[in-house]
C-alpha cells in the first residue's frame, strides 16, 4: 500500500511540472517548422493577470491516493468502502487544489490595435521582453494558440 501511495504521489509531481509553457518567447516542439499567421498591431493596454493551473492531473492523482489510503482505515469490509471514498474525496480536493497552485503563473493580458482596423486581447505568460504601450508588436497565430512579441519594427 505504501509503495502505491510513492508511486501515485511521484507521477503527481512529474505531471504537475509537465506543462506547456504560454511564454510569447517559448515553443513546443508541435509548433517549431509550421506556417504560423502572422499580423501586425500596436499595444493600446497591459493588464498583469495571473494565470491558473489545471486542477486535473492532482485531483485524479489526490483521488487515487485519498481512495487507497482510505481503504486501509479498517479491516470492516462496509468502513474500508466508505474511508476509500471519503478519502478519494478528500485527496482529490487537496490534489486539485495543490495542483492548481503549483501550476499558477505571472501573466499579462495585451489589448492590440492591429492594421487590419480590429482590436483584439492576447493573454499570455509574462516572458522575457517588457511590452509598454505604443509597442509595435507581431501577433502570431500557430494551430490555434496566438502570442504575440515584438515585431522589430520601429
Amino acid at each position: 500500500m505504501k509503495r502505491t501511495i510513492f508511486i501515485l504521489t511521484l507521477l503527481f509531481l512529474l505531471e504537475s511540472c509537465a506543462y506547456s509553457s504560454l511564454k510569447p518567447d517559448t515553443f513546443d516542439r508541435d509548433s517549431v517548422q509550421r506556417i504560423s499567421n502572422v499580423l501586425y498591431g500596436e499595444v493600446v493596454s497591459l493588464k498583469k493577470v495571473s494565470i491558473e493551473g489545471s486542477t486535473t492531473p492532482g485531483t485524479i492523482v489526490g483521488g487515487l491516493v485519498g481512495a487507497a489510503a482510505g481503504s486501509e482505515i479498517s479491516n470492516s469490509k462496509p468502513e474500508s468502502e466508505i474511508g476509500a471514498v471519503l478519502g478519494g474525496a478528500i485527496g482529490a480536493t487537496l490534489g486539485g487544489n495543490l495542483s492548481k497552485s503549483i501550476q499558477t503563473s505571472e501573466g499579462i493580458q495585451l489589448t492590440i490595435n492591429m492594421d487590419d482596423g480590429r482590436t483584439i486581447s492576447v493573454v499570455q505568460e509574462v516572458g522575457t521582453y517588457n511590452f509598454i504601450i505604443g509597442d509595435l508588436v507581431e501577433v502570431i497565430t500557430t494551430k490555434g494558440k496566438t502570442r504575440v512579441s515584438p515585431s522589430g519594427i520601429r
